[in-house]
């Protein structure tokens, strides 16, 4: 598989196949805002599912019923073009990446090294982050394929503004849809590169090859709890219910 694109996605199976192959889905969720994948071990592993993207038909993935099954095969779905079945193939990564993961506990703005002039591009609307930032009187860009406030980019305008920041905070949804190596690429000029969110592979030297300084994810403790919330819709923040964020310095 190595070489064949060159995609980071193809660099985290390669890393993680002998892991995957020694390992079965057990269940699998696709709700209306992530996937999980349960496998054997009772690792369970996020990804955002972009229901927007999915094909407008009967059903959102012609896999369903079926699933379950190897991991290894499940989590070459990744680097299928199908906005559904790569979210089932990153979760399943993430069942296995973000597992036996050392990091810190917090937020990511507690590891930021943010210094006054910044200019910080945040590739995903994190609403959180973006508030306390105001508050700090940060000047920042925020850019979201499909924008639902006057203050949000559309993320085209990254393709200008983002190579402009010293800071980049890029969502690991990006990994879902394989966007992220284009955009670590624009970001490559910043001083402090950071993919966050619950669709984040914690595999720290692949990400610090391309340049990221901070890896923020999740790992799920209560699965049985993560799965109920995906089926009933739930999102980001529901999800903490189950899952604690973990934030490792490739610094």
């Amino acid at each position: 598989m190595k070489g064949e694109t060159g995609l980071i996605v193809e660099e985290l199976l390669d890393s993680l196949e002998g892991k995957l192959k020694e390992r079965r889905a057990r269940d699998v969720r696709i709700g209306l805002s992530y996937t999980g994948v349960l496998l054997d071990d009772g690792n369970l592993g996020l990804a955002y599912c972009f229901r927007e993207e999915a094909a407008q038909c009967c059903e959102a993935s012609e896999r369903a019923g079926g699933l379950e099954g190897g991991a290894w095969e499940l989590a070459r779905l990744s680097l299928a073009p199908g906005a559904v079945d790569s979210s089932v193939g990153v979760a399943t990564l993430n069942a296995v990446a973000n597992h036996d993961i050392e990091g810190e506990e917090g937020d990511i703005l507690d590891f930021l090294s943010l210094r006054e002039g910044d200019e910080i591009g945040m590739v995903g609307d994190f609403r959180p982050i973006a508030e306390k930032l105001r508050e700090e009187g940060h000047k920042f860009y925020i850019f979201e394929r499909w924008p639902k406030r006057d203050d949000v980019y559309p993320d085209w305008a990254a393709e200008y503004l983002l190579p402009k920041m010293s800071v980049a905070l890029i969502t690991g949804t990006a990994v879902v849809n394989k966007t992220i190596d284009h955009l670590l690429e624009l970001a490559r000029g910043a001083r402090e590169i950071a993919v966050l969110g619950p669709s984040t592979p914690l595999a720290g030297e692949i990400f610090r090859r391309h340049g990221v300084t901070l890896l923020s994810g999740v790992v799920v403790e209560d699965s049985e709890r993560a799965l109920k919330i995906i089926s009933q819709g739930g999102g980001a923040r529901k999800l903490k219910e189950a899952a604690r964020k973990v934030t490792l310095d490739l610094r």
